[in-house]
């Protein structure tokens, strides 16, 4: 369809796939984010809020960030350093399933210290409620917390003193009466054993034994055992009590020597016992060899900069240094998740997470961009914590959830166990009394005339969940737009913000939408070509955002169209093609004043390939083709039974997604995977994305053949990255080799056989291990592509 007077701009999605309505316009910008699109906040507890931002940095792309705020001056709200054994690494949701038996109530949480992933070991001194738990693999800076919940960055200078006694062989010189001589006397040598007191330092507090041959102090906070191994000296201390086997900054613990157990390894910690430990040829082996049983051994630590370290309560390493007394403390400007925590000029906290290495959600920050925006945000200091794919951050949102939930998109798509977090926690408890009308959601984005559906929920006087104190009406500010008893919102046609009022008894909350200018708006639908059946149907989506963000719309709101020869097709984009083969049109979308235009094949048009016409996939792969989406081998071949590697399989799911920019996506650090050859760019798209992994951090092996579990792998990860749900339509189904798929694949091997994409051979085996052919690849993502799409 084409206009003579020039009024509607047409656009092919053959050639491209977003609309821009107008360069953005209005949005505010953060220093070292870029251009804001959207930012909520929610106040979630007195004096901590809650926020989203999502915009676009002008080298890095699209950015969420999650902000928490908490100025926890007399709201009863406790910094809290979790750790666990030192030995074992926990989620953030382990964490504060912990954190609530021993009674505490957990509003936020993030995770903590850049850990060996080896042991589990922090990198800095670590200590939870007073008691050094770990003095860290490589202690430098931490950030305390005292018993009033002030924060500070703390310079780590501590000395872990031993004193103790020793058996001490003494030679001396004596005088027999039967050997004297009325000549000579004859000397006579003698020895014996006396007790002498030593002085010795301690390197290492609950940190696994390494090269430096040191001294090593281990009790319960490491684990139940030493873990040590080889030939080590090692001495059990006996303390008395859980208590007293505690170390504190500027104290000291006492104990009697239990046992020294000379060559040996891997001893038991008791509940009340601490281990010195080192190994056989160390210089402090002679020490720990004579120390005495049954004698007093004392050990402390002292604080060398006497700078506050003995008044922290809680304390945990830190990764970098980025803001300084206001400044940009810090040059790196690798993009990456981040974790962070900042202080306010007033002692406010701020706990920071912006995800990372997934393009469709967030590509991360360089820490020069993370420090800025900190500074933005009101911080004079912030401290990088374990970012990348340990990035993970939690909040309660008020009379809405129970419990603190993860807010973030972790880079590994799922939680990273880490080796300590920070949770903010109070023990206070409350009646149940509504006082606060909460709704949501917080913010919203609406095209003119798009819903939005509201819900509002009451807390008490804790921001902890409650019933609703009465039924709930709802009021709209400037009759900008509608809402229903039921909350349901349209938007007006005026752009702007709405302020929306709901009342429940006693109680009024509101929240606020923002009604976008059309002009402001780009979309996409959900396909740029069709490729259907006689008969079958479709429902085209259309998918609004301004700038980066998300805006709410309805596809009611867009004029579609389409020639009659292919189909037919309604006001919501619901498209039924026609009972006639190979026919061509378009489907049109309009909307103000722009088309877009989506080409449409309806029956039997397949390209064919010589070696394609009587093969069981002629249909998949001549339609895949015919749509763009494979090609061949030349000479009009195809070769479906050859095997296809793991780059051809990444390369065939990347051309079913409109629009993308396969230059977008940074080089990966695998040495077999060169700019020169042709999977470059689909490998680096594949990685950043999570939809591939290495062999290793150097290895990719892009021409290794893929297996049918591989396959199964692949695949789930491409959904998840374009946040499509398999549906689940086929249960039940078990083959006769499924003890032969590996225990790390049977989890996406049954969600691709429950979503029909792929199945048995025809004696009914999977065989997991066996090598998948173009041919099946072609299938798998042809159906794939048609679940994706919504085509029936």
């Amino acid at each position: 369809m084409t206009n003579s007077r020039g009024i509607k701009k047409i656009v092919s999605l053959v050639t491209c796939i977003t609309v821009i309505l107008s360069t953005f316009s209005g949005f505010a910008f953060q220093d070292g984010f870029g251009v804001v699109s959207y930012e909520s906040s929610k106040e979630v507890f007195q004096g901590v809020e809650y926020g989203e931002i999502i915009g676009e940095n002008g080298t890095a792309g699209l950015e969420h960030a999650y902000v928490i705020q908490a100025n926890n001056k007399e709201n009863g709200i406790q910094p809290m350093v979790f750790t666990g054994e030192v030995r074992g690494t926990y989620t953030l949701s382990n964490m504060i399933k912990y954190a609530q038996e021993q009674g505490y109530k957990v509003l936020a949480g993030i995770n903590g210290d850049i850990f060996d992933t080896a042991t589990g070991v922090p990198k800095g001194l670590t200590i939870s409620q007073g008691n050094i738990v770990t003095s860290g693999y490589a202690p430098d800076r931490s950030l305390t917390f005292d018993q009033d919940g002030n924060a500070e960055m703390q310079t780590v200078n501590v000395t872990y003193g031993l004193k103790g006694l020793i058996n001490e062989t003494v030679i001396t010189n004596g005088i027999t009466s039967d050997a004297i001589t009325t000549t000579t006397e004859a000397i006579t040598t003698a020895s014996a054993v006396i007790q002498k007191p030593f002085d010795a330092t301690i390197g290492f507090i609950n940190v696994p034994q390494g090269g430096a041959k040191g001294l090593h102090f281990f009790n319960r906070h490491y684990s139940k055992t030493t873990k040590t191994a080889g030939s080590c000296t090692e001495v059990v201390i006996e303390t008395g009590s859980p208590e007293n086997m505690q170390l504190k900054i500027n104290g000291s613990i006492k104990g009697t020597v239990k046992a020294v157990h000379l060559n040996t390894s891997n001893t038991p910690i008791g509940e009340t016992e601490v281990i010195l430990s080192t190994v056989s040829d160390s210089s402090y082996a002679s020490i720990l060899n004579n120390m005495t049983v049954g004698s007093e051994v004392e050990i402390s630590a002292t604080d060398n900069n006497g700078e506050g370290l003995a008044e922290a309560t809680n304390a945990l390493g830190i990764y970098y240094s980025i803001v300084k007394d206001g400044k940009v403390d810090t040059t790196g400007i690798n993009k990456n998740p981040r974790t962070v925590v900042g202080i306010k000029k007033d002692g406010s906290l701020v706990l920071y997470v912006v995800d990372g290495r997934q393009p469709s959600v967030s590509n991360g920050l360089g820490l020069i961009d993370t420090a800025k925006h900190m500074i933005a945000l009101g911080c004079v200091s912030a401290f990088n914590m374990d970012g990348g794919g340990s990035s993970a951050i939690y909040a309660r949102l008020p009379g809405l959830e129970g419990n603190a939930t993860l807010k973030n998109s972790p880079a590994q798509l799922k939680e990273r166990s880490v080796a300590n977090g920070l949770l903010l926690v109070y023990k206070e408890t409350a009646v149940s009394t509504a006082e606060q009308l909460n709704v949501y959601p917080e913010m919203s984005l609406a095209m003119p005339g798009a819903d939005v559906q509201m819900k509002s929920h009451a807390s008490n006087r804790l921001y902890e969940k409650v019933s609703l104190p009465g039924a709930v009406s709802y009021s709209v500010s400037q009759n900008n737009g509608e809402i229903t008893k039921d909350g349901l919102f349209t938007a007006g046609n005026t752009p702007g913000r709405v302020g929306i009022t709901a009342t429940s008894g006693r109680l009024t909350g509101t929240t606020e939408v923002e009604i976008v200018h059309p002009m402001n708006l780009t979309f996409v639908p959900s396909v740029s070509v069709l490729h259907l059946d006689i008969n079958q149907m479709v429902d085209v989506n259309m998918n609004v955002k301004t700038g980066v963000s998300k805006v709410n719309s309805k596809d009611s709101l867009f004029t579609w169209s389409c020639d009659s020869q292919i189909g037919t097709i309604d006001e919501e984009g619901k498209f039924k093609a026609a009972a006639m083969n190979g026919v061509k049109g378009n489907i049109t979308v309009e909307y103000n004043g722009t088309e877009i235009v989506i080409p449409v094949v309806v029956g039997k048009e397949i390209l064919d390939f010589s070696d394609t016409i009587d093969h069981w996939a002629r249909d998949y792969i001549g339609k895949m083709a015919s749509s763009g989406l494979v090609s061949g081998v030349g000479d009009n071949m195809f070769m479906p039974e050859a095997d296809i590697t793991r780059a051809q399989f990444l390369a065939m799911l990347s051309k079913t997604v409109p629009g993308i920019n396969l230059d977008s996506y940074g080089a990966t650090e695998f040495g077999d995977v060169v700019s020169s050859e042709w999977y470059f760019k689909y490998v680096n798209w594949g990685y950043a994305c999570n939809i591939v992994n290495g062999l290793d951090e150097k290895t990719f092996a892009p021409d290794a053949n893929i297996t049918r579990e591989q396959m199964t792998i692949m695949l789930c990860n491409f959904s998840r990255s374009l946040g499509v749900a398999i549906p689940q339509t086929t249960s039940g189904v078990s083959f006769p080799d499924s003890e032969e798929i590996s225990p790390w694949a049977a989890d996406y091997v049954a969600t691709v056989v429950g979503g029909g994409i792929m199945n048995g051979d025809a004696s009914g085996m999977f065989i997991p291990q066996g090598l998948a052919n173009r041919a099946q690849a072609a299938k798998v993502v042809y159906v794939y592509n048609n679940i994706k799409n919504g085509i029936e």
